[in-house]
């Protein structure tokens, strides 16, 4: 008996579209398979869908060719500059780690144009650029806009979508133009520029425990997003509404976001890793049909917000602040950041948020809508500290320090200086179990209406800032020189009047190393110590981390970060850092501290950093490596370094300093020498860092 033969692939399709034809089904055959990695052009102008669209010669000509292709990883998908393509972009597919999808431009002129012209659809794909449970994208380089006369309740620009359990990786969305995206002012938080939404409902309709859905991996970074309704940035899941937080490490970083009808920029919903840094938000909460604000955290753990610029909020119904610490929030920093011209106020503290640090910021002129008040206090968490930001309220404003439904806070060292009015510091009177400690008011009579039960080491002279309230718009915060209006002149009376607070960042508005001397009150730490305590700061001349096992023979030294970790062989690393102190003038220091920056850790909850003197200084930078690193032989002393990231830590070396000052330097080993462990690296910023780099204080 012979076989039958096997029909070809050919044949067999042939079949099938025959019986599909006799049943009368119109049969499409499917997309051929191509490779991963290929790169394809799409020109409106002087494409055509027939080509192949694997060169800029032959390209495509539509989103509908993009948006019916399923992409693989590494694939990238390229839109000519100065193109103009109409309707919704949503192509298919999911990159992998380390071989993300790449939407991008090629060419030269202006941004490819993705115009939604209202797409609104259901919410879950309202985006003008859209991705719908996928990840492993990046977005780049796009002018994206969805405008229509046509209200509905949720329209986007740019909108990933997740409703299926767990969390999508690695969305990346930079240099994009999102711009005049509209929909109800009381419509969804899907709304708006940029947005990143995740939910899953169950059959049952409810957000089950265990199956939200969320994003790790998102980057929003240097957009500029403008006219927009509802939210500028933001990101969104189940989290508050009694379910846990998912989303982890959410940067947002270096946007422009302005002209928004509610919220300029929201980290929402993040377990780990939330991070706003270098923004600009102008012009937020243009409209009160809801409560808005400027820029700020809901259900966040461990939430960083720095050096970002925040102002012109105009509403924003009960809210209007320029920052939140919102509900459920614990352990969010707000550092560094200039806050002016907010109608409703500097900061709001919902009910739940725990443990906040509100440090060294500058605010101008906020809370100046009638009614309104620089703090909307309602925690009831004793861990909150608000300390070292100077407030100015000028002239012209009219506004009250406190709207106060709890007694919890802790608030020291800050500066208000009022040339407008106060009626009143706080709407209630303050309980014993308020801290109000070493602060400075000008003039005495702001706290003549409910201020502190008691107020040790209050300060009530002119603290003769340099020039306040000639702050100004649109500021670096890379380089924040502009606002040297809100520094101390050398004689005023808040240098070393402050009180020490531990785990305080370690540097000033400006970038100073915190403490010379004792602390100052205000934002500004005074360079010097003051008058009578001169110091002086040195950076390393060289710094590297060396690694064991495969890696004994390498180099390490021109990395801007260096880590400290014990772990089996090939992954234990410690690091070294060297100063020349040479230009001290003094024979002795009447202290000296070395003092490091972290800016990433692992996940273990604490590792305890040893710093060692090391008799052999010959070392250098960029030959340093763990077959010829020198032990360390002299213990100074000794850190417990928690799995916080922004933390300045900081070891006194005096007595090890001076007894180096035959030749003025000294050679450190920072290294942990605990027990072996995958997650507990602690990584330092070096000399090569753009900011926070190790220091030498010396103080005479």
């Amino acid at each position: 008996m012979s076989l039958p033969r096997k029909r070809s692939s050919f044949a067999v399709l042939l079949i099938i579209a025959m019986l599909l034809h006799l049943a009368g089904v119109l049969y499409v055959a499917p997309e051929p398979a191509h490779a991963a990695g290929t790169t394809y052009y799409v020109d409106s102008a002087g494409g055509n869908d027939t080509n192949t669209g694997t060169s800029s010669s032959a390209p495509w000509a539509t989103l509908a060719k993009v948006n019916g292709t399923t992409f693989q990883p590494g694939d990238k998908i390229l839109f000519k500059s100065g193109g103009v393509w109409t309707g919704q972009l949503w192509p298919k597919g999911s990159g992998t780690s380390g071989n993300p999808i790449v939407i991008d431009s090629y060419g030269s002129g202006a941004k490819p144009i993705i115009n939604g012209a209202g797409t609104s659809y259901p919410a879950n794909t309202s985006g003008a650029v859209m991705l719908y449970n996928q990840e492993y994208w990046e977005i780049n380089n796009l002018e994206v806009t969805n405008f229509s006369s046509s209200i509905v309740s949720s329209r986007a620009g740019i909108l990933a979508y997740n409703n299926q359990p767990g969390l999508k990786n690695h969305i990346y969305v930079r240099n994009c133009y999102v711009h005049d995206v509209n929909s109800d002012e009381n419509g969804n938080k899907n709304s708006g520029g940029i947005i990143f939404f995740g939910t899953h409902i169950d059959k049952d309709g409810k957000a089950t425990v265990g199956l939200q859905a969320g994003f790790n991996d998102v980057l929003v970074e240097n957009n500029h997003v403008a006219n927009v309704t509802k939210e500028g940035i933001r990101t969104k899941s189940d989290a508050g509404n009694g379910y846990p937080k998912i989303s982890t490490n959410v940067v947002f970083r270096g946007n422009f976001v302005e002209e928004v009808w509610g919220d300029g920029m929201v980290l929402a919903e993040v377990l780990s890793g939330a991070l706003a840094e270098y923004n600009t938000v102008k012009n937020h909460s243009k409209t009160s049909s809801g409560n808005y604000a400027g820029l700020w955290t809901h259900y966040t753990t461990g939430a960083v917000v720095q050096f970002n610029e925040v102002y012109g909020g105009s509403g924003g119904g009960n809210d209007g602040e320029a920052f939140d610490s919102d509900n459920n929030c614990i352990g969010d920093v707000f550092q560094y950041n200039y806050s002016h011209n907010n109608s409703g106020g500097l900061l709001l503290v919902m009910p739940s948020a725990s443990n906040l640090k509100f440090r060294y910021n500058i605010s101008e002129n906020d809370g100046y809508r009638s009614g309104q008040e620089i703090f909307f206090y309602h925690s009831t968490s004793p861990g909150n500290e608000i300390y070292n930001n100077t407030i100015y309220v000028g002239p012209n404003v009219k506004t009250q320090v406190f709207d106060n439904d709890s007694n919890m806070v802790k608030f020291y060292n800050n500066i208000i200086k009022v040339d407008g009015t106060i009626t009143k510091f706080a709407e209630k009177a303050w309980s014993t179990s308020a801290v109000f400690q070493n602060n400075s008011f000008y003039p005495a009579t702001i706290d003549d209406v409910n201020g502190p039960a008691s107020h040790p080491g209050l300060i009530t002279a002119d603290p003769k800032l340099v020039n306040p309230g000639a702050g100004e718009t649109n500021i670096n915060m890379n380089d924040p020189s502009r606002l040297s209006g809100y520094k101390l002149q050398p004689t005023s009376p808040l240098i070393n009047s402050g009180i020490p607070v531990a785990n305080n960042g370690g540097r000033d508005f400006w970038g100073t190393a915190l403490y010379n001397g004792n602390p100052d009150i205000g934002a500004f730490e005074y360079a010097s110590g003051g008058p009578n305590q001169p110091s002086v700061s040195y950076e390393p001349t060289a710094d590297s981390y060396v690694r064991d096992g495969a890696y004994a023979g390498t180099n390490y030294g021109t990395e801007a970060t260096m880590m400290v970790k014990a772990d089996v062989s090939g992954f234990a690393r410690k690091a070294y850092v060297k100063f020349n102190y040479g230009t001290f003038g003094g024979s002795s220091a009447a202290s000296a501290k070395v003092k490091v920056y972290v800016p990433a850790v692992n996940t273990d909850a604490s590792r305890t950093v040893k710093l060692y003197g090391t008799t052999d200084k010959s070392w250098s930078e960029t030959g340093i490596t763990w077959n010829n690193a020198p032990a360390g032989t002299t213990l100074l002393g000794s850190a417990v370094m928690s799995n916080t990231v922004g933390t300045w830590y900081e070891f006194d070396v005096t007595n090890y300093v001076n007894s180096q000052m035959s030749d003025k330097l000294v050679s450190f080993l920072l290294v942990n020498e605990g027990a072996a462990s995958s997650k507990g690296d602690v990584s330092f910023n070096t000399k090569e860092a753009a900011s926070n780099k190790p220091q030498l204080v010396l103080t005479q």
